[in-house]
């Protein structure tokens, strides 16, 4: 491996590890905890996977995904009408995009099928019961498909290039990223371990989508790779907020 495909792996890593930890947050920071400070409740606990408000409501449950689905807008749009000059910024927020629509639409199929999560918490109550849930399982699987075709819209436009990186390897990279990240923070949450399973591998799993995309743009055209470029602002940049969303989100923060 030359030493710029070395860098750029790195510098992959690092973007993919920033942008799941702002999509991570964007759900449980900005969309459950701003709608439990809005609403006058008082935020107790912010982890990876959840967010303690004083007070319940359907709008809190519903606040994370809306705000996670908002995010991940505005990075594409971001992405396809004023894209960043640099390639990792490119990079970051392709990601961002992948990980916070693919796990906040990817979540209405999870509560469509199991009736847990924030999407059911949101139709609780609410009849003919199998309906609400047929519908919540018919608009995740929808809302998924567009968003892999959305993604690979930014992709095939703002990253290709004439770097030596496959789609195979840049989707199924950031990825692995994602969830390796999202299981190590996930063993400090203050619930136990057992958030890894129920909370941390089904948001980051449900961002396959990004290796699926990847996948499929390699196989219709072989010759397509994506430019590479070494980072080390980014390096350090993903690296130190890698860092903080494990320490400090990890065990929980404590308002």
């Amino acid at each position: 491996m030359s030493a710029q495909r070395h860098t750029s792996g790195v510098t992959l890593i690092a973007a993919s590890a920033a942008a799941y930890s702002v999509a991570d947050f964007a759900h449980e920071g900005l969309g459950h905890g701003g709608a439990c400070l809005l609403l006058g409740g008082r935020l107790l606990v912010v982890s990876t996977t959840y967010a303690d408000c004083t007070i319940s409501s359907r709008l809190i449950d519903a606040a994370g995904p809306v705000a996670g689905i908002a995010v991940a807008l505005l990075a594409w749009l971001w992405l396809r009408f004023a894209p960043p000059r640099a390639f990792a910024a490119r990079a970051f927020l392709s990601c961002l995009f992948a990980f916070a629509i693919f796990w906040n639409v990817g979540y209405l199929v999870k509560s469509g099928l199991l009736d847990a999560g924030d999407w059911a918490s949101v139709i609780q109550g609410m009849q003919p019961f199998v309906l609400w849930h047929v519908v919540l399982v018919t608009a995740g699987i929808a809302s998924y498909a567009a968003a892999m075709r959305l993604l690979a819209v930014v992709l095939r436009t703002r990253l290709a290039g004439s770097g030596e990186r496959t789609p195979q390897s840049f989707g199924f990279g950031a990825w692995a990223a994602a969830v390796l990240l999202s299981v190590l923070a996930a063993c400090f949450d203050p619930r136990g371990p057992s958030a890894i399973l129920t909370d941390a591998l089904p948001s980051s799993l449900a961002s396959a989508g990004l290796a699926y995309v990847g996948w499929v743009m390699g196989r219709r055209d072989p010759a397509l790779r994506f430019a590479e470029s070494g980072s080390l602002p980014w390096q350090i940049g993903g690296a130190a907020l890698a860092a903080l969303f494990v320490a400090v989100l990890g065990p929980g923060l404590r308002l």
